[in-house]
């Protein structure tokens, strides 16, 4: 009998433990609002919520730099836009010099125009989103262009403006690339001379062109500034492509990480209504054991003797 009681107490005792240990992991999951507290909750589980959390950072990345060249495309599309009604306004301008009525006074006065116009462009060349100039090439740290009279273009190159940054998707497919303010403003042939759609050379033409009071060279300076004004155009339909494409993939990459939360939650958040039902049962179970070990006749060995 006393064998009996001690096996008793002891299977209790065991019982008690396991049942506490199961009602703190259960307050545990509650407060947390995890179910899964460490790999031995569920070694399978703990490996998908591992490989979840992984696509879930590198689709927030994803979506944050998503959002840094969509912030690009957008000024870059305004900075094109803007350059696209100033070359209007240098052919319109030099349609009016080129005119046999117009005086030499007057192309004196259309050049000043035409400089400030051309002073606009170096600028739009310098455009800059959150500190960095956005046709810089890989060199976005540094002003890729200044204004210069006594060039041959009107404008001085002051960086190389290579470019590689190429924005791709998880897939690899290309989603937006970067291009240079030479590629753009100062486009060049193979000999390294100004291309016919260089917008730089074009405004210098004009500039030229109304200073020596030659009707016959504005018209010249205006057949390269029709091209330019056309290169411009597709350019900024190239970027208005890319900001097109980005806005697509930021949808379908939220979409995406929804999906991962989604899945994340189902495998490690705690079911809240179920936990508070399951530690409402534990605590009652908790309960009525020691109530049950309470109504155990409790004898000791006098009290068979007597």
């Amino acid at each position: 009998m006393i064998s009996n009681n001690l096996i008793s107490g002891a299977w209790f005792l065991d019982g008690v433990r396991s049942l506490q240990e199961r009602i703190t992991k259960t307050q545990k999951q509650i407060s947390s609002g995890y179910r899964i507290q460490d790999a031995a909750d569920s070694p399978k589980d703990t490996a998908n919520v591992i490989g979840l959390g992984t696509s879930i950072s590198s689709t927030q990345q994803y979506l944050a730099t998503l959002g840094r060249v969509g912030a690009e495309a957008s000024a870059v599309d305004t900075a094109l836009s803007t350059g696209i009604t100033l070359i209007e306004r240098a052919r319109q301008l030099a349609v009016r010099a080129a005119s046999s009525v117009t005086s030499a006074a007057d192309r004196q006065n259309i050049a000043i125009e035409v400089v400030n116009l051309q002073q606009q462009i170096v600028g739009i060349a310098n455009t800059t989103v959150e500190g960095r100039f956005v046709f810089g090439g890989d060199q976005d740290d540094a002003q890729p262009y200044q204004y210069d009279a006594s060039s041959a273009r009107g404008a001085d190159r002051l960086t190389t403006q290579t470019t590689s940054r190429i924005i791709e998707d998880p897939h690899g497919l290309p989603v937006f690339a970067a291009s240079s303010a030479s590629a753009i403003f100062d486009a060049e042939d193979a000999s390294g001379a100004p291309a016919a759609t260089n917008i730089f050379a074009g405004l210098n033409s004009l500039v030229t062109a109304l200073n020596s009071n030659d009707p016959t060279a504005v018209s010249g300076a205006l057949s390269q500034l029709r091209a330019g004004s056309d290169w411009l155009n597709q350019k900024q339909a190239g970027y208005g492509a890319s900001a097109r494409r980005i806005a697509d993939e930021t949808t379908l990459a939220n979409s995406f990480l929804t999906g991962l939360r989604s899945r994340l939650s189902e495998l490690r958040d705690t079911d809240i209504v179920q936990a508070a039902t399951d530690l409402s049962l534990q605590s009652t179970a908790q309960s009525a054991a020691f109530s049950a070990q309470a109504s155990v006749p409790r004898k000791s060995l006098f009290d068979y003797i007597g």
